[in-house]
C-alpha cells in the first residue's frame, strides 16, 4: 500500500509538471480566477497580452482590467457561474492595457468545484483577438469611406456649395468619430485665409465663438502648421501640445485635433480638421479627412470654374475672342466652341460636328508643329501654354492667331479637356516679323563684330607672347651656349687635374715613409679626397645634363612659336604637340599624369604655329577640368589615307549637356569670372575649319570630355586657305 501510495504522488506530480510546463510555455492566455475575481495564477502569455507582468497580476481584479463597456456582461456571467446555474461560459470582451492600449479578446472560463458543489476557481483561457477585430473594423470603414467618396459627387450637383461642404465635413466626423469639423480656404498669396465651412454638429453643439471670416495665417492657432509646413498635423494630446494658443471665448474646447492642407501643385489650397474624437487619431483618420478634403476640393473647384466659365462666355461672344475646348482623345474633337467663331466664317453646330476638324482649318505649314508642341507640353504635365500658328478661315484668308490653352486633367493627371482662348493677331505679327528680321541682321553683325574682335585680340595675344617666347629663348641661346662650352673645357681641365695628382700620388708613394707624405696622406682624407675625385664628374654630367633640359625648352619655345613662320609647310604633329606640352607643363605636372599615346601618322600641310595654339589649348582646358588628380591622354592615330585624328581626353569634372552647343561660341565659358576669356576654344574652332578640318567633342558630366581635332593631311588643289584671313568667318 505504502508504495502504492507513492506511485499515486509520483504521477500526480509528473502530472502538475507536465501541466506546467503547457501552461508556461502556452501561446494563448491561460490564468486562473477566485470567486471574488482575483488573479492566483497567470501564465507569461497572458500577463504580456494585457501588458504586465505574471508577478504585478497576482491578486489583481479582473474587472479593474475590464472595457467599461463590457463589465456589465462579463460580471452576468461570472455570476451565473457561481450561483452554480452553469459550469463555463465563453464571450468576447475587451481589456484595458496599463499604457490605454485596448485589447479585444474571446475568453473561455471554467468551474472548478469542490465537494460540496462550490465554485473553488474558474480556468481561463484568453484568445488574442485584437489584429482581426481591427481589421474588421478597418475594412468596415474603407466600406463606409468608398461610398462617401463616390456620395460626393452626387451631393455636389443637388447642393449649394455651403451645404455640399457641411455635408463633407459630416461624412469626415462620422468616419473618424470626432465631435468637431471645419474647412477653410487658402487664399492665392498664401498668406491669408477664408472660413469655408464648419460642421453642423460644430455649429450647433460645440462652438459659441465669434470669427472673422478672413484672416491672416500669421495669426491663426496650431491647426495652421499644417498650412505654414504643408503637411497633415496630428496632435492627440492638445493641452500638452507646443505652440498652441489660447482659444476665443466660446469655442470648443480641444482635446485632439486633426489637421490636413490640400496640396495643389506647390501650393496649399485649403485645409480640413477635425478634433475631439474619444481616442488617439490613426493614419486611417489622416487618410480618410485626407481624401474627403481633396475631393471636395477639387468638386467646389470644378464647379466654381464651370460657374466662372459660363460667365465669361457670356463676355467672350460679345469679343472678337474665340474660345474652344478640345477634348483629349483622338484627333481632339471640339467639344465646344464660342458663338463668335462665325467672324471666321464657320458655324459652331459644324465645327462641333468636325465639319471641318479643326485640324482642317489650321495651315498646313504649321499643323505639324502644333501638334508636336501640344504633345510635348501635355507630357512635360503643363498647365498652360501658349503657341502661335495660321488659321485658314472659311473664305481662304491666312490669318495669326495666339492660342492660350488651359489643360484640364483627371485626378491621376491624365488630360480630359483643352481650354483655348484663340486671338486674331494677324497685325501684330506683320510688325512683330518685320521687327524680329531687323533685329536678326543687328544680332547677326553684332555677333561677327563680336567674333571678329575677340579672335583678333587673342590673335594679337598669341603673337605677342610668341614673339616674346622667342626673344627669350633666343637670349638665353648665348649664355646657354658659353655655359654648355665651358663645362666642357671644365670637365677637360678636371681630367687634366686629375692626372696630374694621381701622378704626383704615385711618385709619393714611392719615396721612403716620412712625416711630409703622412701630412699629405692625413690631409687628402680630412677633404674625402676619394669622395671629390668620383663626385666632381658626377656634378659636370648633372649640370650637362640640366642645361640640356634648359636648352630643349628653350627650342621648345622657339618651336611653339614658330615666329616668322607664317607659310603653310609640312609639319610634325608630334613635334608640336611635344613642344606644347612642355610650354604648359607647369601648369599640369602638380595634378594631372599625361599619357602619350602617338600612332603612325604622316606630316601634315598645315601651319603649326596656329595648331600649336589649339593643343595648348585642349591640355590648358583638360587641366583645369580636373580638380585634384586625373589622367589626361594624347593619342594620335590615323583616318583613312587623307586624314589624321589628335584626340584630347581628361578624366575631369566634365561638361553639362546644355552647354556642349556653346562651348565654340565666342566669350561663352563656364570657368569662374577672371579665369577665362570665352576665346579659347572659339579661336580653335575656327583655326581647325581654316585647315578644312573639324572638331568633334564628346563629354559626360563627372567622367570627362574628349576632343578629337580630325585634319586634312594635304589640303586639296585651289582649295588652300588663305595664311592670314582678313576676317573671321562667322
Amino acid at each position: 500500500m505504502a508504495d502504492s501510495g507513492l506511485a499515486a504522488k509520483h504521477s500526480e506530480r509528473e502530472t502538475e509538471e507536465r501541466f506546467r510546463a503547457v501552461f508556461d510555455h502556452a501561446m494563448v492566455g491561460i490564468g486562473r480566477v477566485l470567486p471574488d475575481g482575483r488573479w492566483i495564477d497567470v501564465n507569461p502569455a497572458l500577463a504580456r497580452m494585457l501588458g504586465y507582468t505574471p508577478e504585478e497580476m497576482q491578486g489583481k481584479g479582473w474587472g479593474e482590467m475590464t472595457h467599461p463597456a463590457d463589465l456589465e456582461k462579463s460580471q452576468q456571467a461570472f455570476a451565473a457561474v457561481l450561483r452554480g446555474e452553469r459550469d463555463s461560459y465563453a464571450l468576447e470582451k475587451r481589456y484595458l492595457r496599463p499604457d490605454g492600449a485596448t485589447v479585444d479578446a474571446v475568453i473561455v472560463a471554467r468551474a472548478i468545484r469542490g465537494p460540496d458543489g462550490s465554485c473553488e476557481y474558474m480556468t481561463v483561457v484568453v484568445t488574442d483577438m485584437s489584429e482581426r477585430r481591427a481589421a474588421e473594423r478597418a475594412l468596415e470603414l474603407q466600406v463606409r469611406r468608398s461610398a462617401v467618396l463616390l456620395d460626393l459627387s452626387l451631393k455636389a450637383e443637388i447642393m449649394a456649395e455651403g451645404d455640399f461642404m457641411q455635408f463633407a465635413l459630416a461624412q469626415a466626423e462620422s468616419l473618424t468619430g470626432s465631435q468637431i469639423g471645419f474647412m477653410h480656404f487658402v487664399n492665392e498669396d498664401g498668406d491669408s485665409i477664408e472660413l469655408a465651412a464648419w460642421s453642423r454638429q460644430t455649429l450647433d453643439h460645440y462652438c459659441r465663438a465669434a470669427y472673422d471670416r478672413h484672416y491672416p495665417v500669421g495669426e491663426a492657432g496650431i491647426w495652421a502648421d499644417a498650412v505654414r509646413f504643408r503637411k497633415p498635423l496630428i496632435i492627440n494630446d492638445y493641452a500638452t501640445a507646443a505652440d498652441r494658443r489660447g482659444l476665443p471665448d466660446g469655442h470648443s474646447q480641444l482635446r485632439r485635433l486633426l489637421s490636413v492642407p490640400t496640396v495643389i501643385g506647390a501650393s496649399v489650397r485649403m485645409v480640413t480638421g477635425v478634433g475631439n474624437k474619444e481616442d488617439a487619431y490613426s493614419d486611417f483618420d489622416l487618410e480618410t479627412v485626407q481624401l474627403i478634403g481633396n475631393e471636395t476640393w477639387r468638386i467646389v473647384h470644378r464647379l466654381r470654374s464651370e460657374k466662372a466659365f459660363a460667365l465669361a462666355m457670356q463676355v467672350v461672344n460679345a469679343s472678337p475672342v474665340v474660345c474652344f475646348r478640345w477634348q483629349a482623345s483622338g484627333n481632339w474633337p471640339v467639344v465646344f466652341v464660342s458663338d463668335n467663331v462665325r467672324q471666321w466664317g464657320y458655324a459652331p453646330g459644324d465645327l462641333l460636328a468636325g465639319r471641318p476638324h479643326y485640324a482642317d482649318i489650321v495651315h498646313p505649314d504649321d499643323l505639324a508643329r502644333v501638334i508636336d508642341e501640344v504633345k510635348r507640353n501635355t507630357a512635360a504635365g503643363l498647365p498652360a501654354y501658349k503657341q502661335e500658328y495660321r488659321l485658314v478661315t472659311a473664305d481662304n484668308r491666312v490669318i495669326w492667331v495666339v492660342d492660350r490653352t488651359q489643360v484640364q486633367r483627371a485626378d491621376d493627371g491624365t488630360p480630359l479637356y483643352y481650354d483655348g482662348v484663340v486671338t486674331d493677331i494677324s497685325d501684330r505679327k506683320q510688325q512683330d516679323l518685320l521687327l524680329a528680321d531687323n533685329l536678326a541682321r543687328l544680332q547677326t553683325l553684332n555677333a561677327r563684330l563680336e567674333e571678329a574682335s575677340g579672335q583678333l585680340m587673342q590673335s594679337e595675344k598669341m603673337a605677342s607672347i610668341g614673339q616674346l617666347a622667342a626673344g627669350i629663348a633666343h637670349e638665353l641661346n648665348n649664355p646657354i651656349g658659353f655655359v654648355h662650352s665651358n663645362l666642357g673645357t671644365l670637365d677637360g681641365y678636371l681630367h687634366d687635374l686629375q692626372a696630374i695628382i694621381e701622378a704626383y700620388q704615385q711618385f709619393v708613394a714611392a719615396q721612403p715613409a716620412s712625416a711630409e707624405s703622412a701630412a699629405l696622406d692625413r690631409l687628402l682624407e680630412q677633404r674625402d679626397y676619394a669622395f671629390i675625385k668620383d663626385d666632381i664628374f658626377n656634378l659636370v654630367a648633372e649640370s650637362k645634363d640640366g642645361l640640356g633640359r634648359v636648352r630643349k625648352i628653350v627650342q621648345d619655345l622657339k618651336s611653339f612659336s614658330r615666329v616668322g613662320e607664317q607659310e603653310w609647310q609640312q609639319a610634325d604633329l608630334h613635334q608640336g604637340l611635344d613642344s606644347t606640352l612642355n610650354i604648359v607643363w607647369n601648369e599640369l605636372k602638380y595634378k594631372c599624369k599625361v599619357i602619350k599615346d602617338y600612332g603612325d601618322i604622316p606630316p601634315v600641310h598645315c601651319l603649326i604655329s596656329q595648331l600649336n595654339q589649339v593643343f595648348m589649348n585642349l591640355l590648358v582646358n583638360a587641366g583645369h577640368a580636373i580638380e585634384n588628380q586625373g589622367t589626361i591622354t594624347i593619342r594620335t592615330t590615323c583616318l583613312g589615307d587623307d586624314s589624321v585624328c589628335v584626340e584630347v581626353s581628361d578624366t575631369g569634372s566634365g561638361i553639362a549637356a546644355e552647354n556642349l552647343n556653346r562651348i565654340f561660341d565666342p566669350f561663352f565659358t563656364t570657368k569662374p569670372i577672371g579665369k577665362g576669356t570665352g576665346l579659347g576654344l572659339s579661336l580653335s574652332y575656327n583655326i581647325v575649319r581654316r585647315h578644312h578640318g573639324r572638331i568633334e567633342v564628346h563629354s559626360e558630366p563627372g567622367v570627362g570630355t574628349s576632343f578629337r581635332v580630325i585634319l586634312p593631311i594635304h589640303q586639296a588643289p585651289g582649295n588652300a586657305p588663305a595664311t592670314q584671313p582678313t576676317e573671321p568667318t562667322p
